[in-house]
């Protein structure tokens, strides 16, 4: 079977994308869930002060460049390399399966 690389522009089956994400680069936990009909996207932010997580969550959507969050008014694009099971997400970095 042989496993493609999705670079942030080609489609692909957001299913694959469910479950919970760490950072390779300490930035914020990531999980991807569906609710009906939409996938949603939660980052989970940890103060170190009171170790209180602060979920935010986003819809994922799509355009003719691929799927995307809008996130802290910037667009966050959203990649995924099937061969590595890596999510990609455009100003966070690389993010493995937990």
């Amino acid at each position: 079977m042989k496993k493609e690389k999705y670079t942030d522009n080609e489609l692909f089956d957001l299913s694959v994308l469910v479950g919970n994400w760490e950072s390779v680069n300490l930035h914020p936990t990531v999980i991807i869930y569906r609710n009906d009909d939409t996938y949603l996207l939660s980052l989970i932010h940890m103060n170190e002060t009171s170790k209180q997580a602060s979920p935010a969550t986003y819809e994922i959507q799509e355009d003719e460049d691929g799927y995307f969050i809008s996130y802290n008014l910037k667009r966050l694009s959203i990649g995924y390399d099937a061969w590595l099971d890596m999510l990609k997400l455009s100003s966070l970095g690389d993010y493995m399966r937990n």
